[in-house]
């Protein structure tokens, strides 16, 4: 059991360091110099809904879909929240 436990700590402990070992700048640098052309894409953004919310029980996520689910859209549909209080979240579906 010691064996396993050591054996687990000494891989995640590895895996620690390698991230250590590798700058972030040299990983942006190399996608940048291998990409030729960019592709801008344009996000049309659609209404903005504001929905209740118990700020103590519950995530801001669980309120929003609710919401989707009584509009009558998938849960699976993109937003971005804009602001939340402590008893509404406001997002907008994109």
């Amino acid at each position: 059991m010691k064996k396993v436990i050591f054996g687990m700590l000494l891989l995640a402990l590895g895996f620690g360091t390698m991230s250590l070992t590798t700058s972030s700048d040299y990983v942006a640098k190399t996608s940048m110099n291998n990409q030729k052309e960019v592709e801008v894409s344009d996000v049309a953004f659609g209404p903005t809904y504001t929905c209740s919310w118990n700020s103590c029980c519950e995530s801001p996520i669980t309120a929003v879909e609710r919401d989707l689910t009584r509009r009558g859209l998938p849960v699976t549909t993109n937003y971005n929240f804009n602001s939340t209080t402590s008893t509404s979240v406001t997002y907008t579906l994109y």
